[in-house]
């Protein structure tokens, strides 16, 4: 798996190089897919669920036994226990017992005193195996696959985050390159105009003032295509820097705005059934469940706890022999006074619980508002497209009409330029509609299609 992850990754870099030196053509759904790659917050939020599953194996293994060993070692300056002749209580045993010493002892080597405890060491392992916690442990397993799953739900979120913002950055260098063909279509049409106002103030036709006029609007429109370029340029480097390529100036863009957008009626779907197979619904019906688990492990902290046990060690901790013992026990463990401060915490995790479920009331009406208003935008959109789609029909119906009675000598160059600049505006509208009914879509079908 490790392998197939690093070959991926290479590849990944590999093809962003290309992108990034090439100036590779760049569709729609190769940004989407380099986003998901190579996003920070994706990858973020990849970790997010692979630290949760490492979470959940924690909790499964307070299921096992508990082994544990220990080494043990002492040397004291005076043994721990030491009892000799003088410290017998009965006077008359004290005194046979120290004449018998007095008289056989050195004879027969018996000490004065007996020690015992100076110095010894011991090695061993004891097992612990929990057998009734409270419910904290299942409890606690069950909240591990909670976070494990609200760990991808939130993976998922932050990639559907992603891509629209993503598509965002995409659309917006689109519009910025089709705004640039009409304004290089304006200045072409300028400097045919002052060519031909030019010749015509030359022949005295036509006084310095038009030809100034002419002049000043092809100098406002230049700066105009100057900042639509520096508007690309920078359009671009942003959209790079989502998808992780390298930037190039010379990237293209492989979809241009559809002609032919997809009706309202046809995207429609319930809102209610939209707002219940939402992600952020299963997440906020997982924060109760979380909440509700840890309520019951709460109480598990007042509850009995049992544990079963064995023991061995090899040592002389007392004697000089090493020897060998081993036992079994058992534990219980009844908290007395701890239920008084653990019926606050009950309390507080009911509060908590309550909490979670104002939140989940609260905000699936919020999610409901926000769909609905993301139809309303959607058929908004939609509306105001088709009336850019009219006016431009009409500016350059206009435009036309002008032209024909500059030419014919019925009109000046100011009411050309103005037919002009209303064409042009018209259709940075149309762009602008086309962009934000598309984005519109895209925010409707990231809501109700999940």
């Amino acid at each position: 798996m490790r392998n197939l992850r690093l070959v991926s990754m290479m590849m990944g870099l590999l093809m962003s190089l290309c992108l990034g030196l090439h100036g590779q053509t760049l569709s729609l759904d190769t940004c989407l897919t380099l986003a998901l790659e190579h996003n920070a917050a994706v990858k973020n939020a990849e970790l997010s669920v692979e630290m949760a599953e490492l979470v959940k194996k924690q909790a499964f293994t307070k299921y096992f036994p508990n082994v544990s060993g220990i080494a043990l070692g002492y040397y004291a300056l005076h043994p721990l226990v030491e009892y000799g002749v003088d410290d017998i209580d009965n006077a008359t045993a004290r005194q046979w017992l120290h004449n018998f010493y007095m008289e056989y002892g050195h004879a027969l080597g018996i000490p004065e005193s007996l020690s015992l405890a100076e110095k010894g060491m011991s090695v061993g392992a004891t097992l612990m195996q929990p057998v009734f916690m409270g419910g904290q442990i299942a409890f606690g397993n069950k909240l591990a696959s909670v976070g494990v799953e609200a760990a991808e739900l939130q993976k998922e979120l932050q990639q559907q985050e992603i891509l629209l913002k993503t598509e965002q950055s995409y659309w917006l260098v689109v519009s910025l390159k089709a705004k640039l063909q009409t304004v290089v279509a304006a200045l072409d049409f300028l400097d045919t105009l002052y060519r031909d106002v030019e010749g015509a103030c030359n022949a005295g036709l036509l006084t310095r003032n038009e030809l100034l006029k002419v002049s000043l609007k092809r100098t406002e429109m230049r700066s105009s295509l100057l900042r639509v370029q520096n508007g690309i340029q920078l359009a671009q480097r942003a959209l790079c820097q989502m998808i992780g390529v390298l930037y190039d100036e010379n990237v293209q863009l492989g979809d241009t705005i559809p002609a032919v957008m997809p009706t309202p009626e046809s995207l429609y779907s319930d809102m209610d059934a939209a707002v219940f197979n939402r992600k952020e619904t299963r997440l906020l019906q997982l924060q109760m469940e979380a909440a509700r688990l840890q309520r019951k492990m709460v109480l598990g902290e007042a509850l009995p706890h049992l544990m079963v046990g064995a023991g061995v060690a090899y040592g002389n901790l007392i004697f000089d022999d090493y020897s060998t013992n081993g036992l079994v026990f058992a534990s219980l463990q009844v908290p007395l006074t701890g239920w008084w401060e653990n019926a606050y915490k009950q309390k507080e995790a009911a509060l908590k619980l309550q909490h979670a479920r104002n939140d989940y009331e609260d905000l699936t009406e919020k999610m409901s508002l926000e769909t609905n208003q993301a139809w309303n935008n959607l058929q908004e959109r939609y509306a105001q497209m088709d009336l850019a789609e009219v006016t431009v029909a009409e500016a350059d119906a206009n435009l036309q009409t002008v032209s024909q009675n500059y030419h014919a000598g019925l009109a000046s160059v100011s009411d050309l330029l103005e037919a002009q600049a209303l064409y042009q505006q018209a259709l940075d509208q149309q762009i602008d509609m086309r962009i934000d009914y598309r984005m519109a879509e895209v925010r409707y079908r990231q809501l109700v299609l999940k």
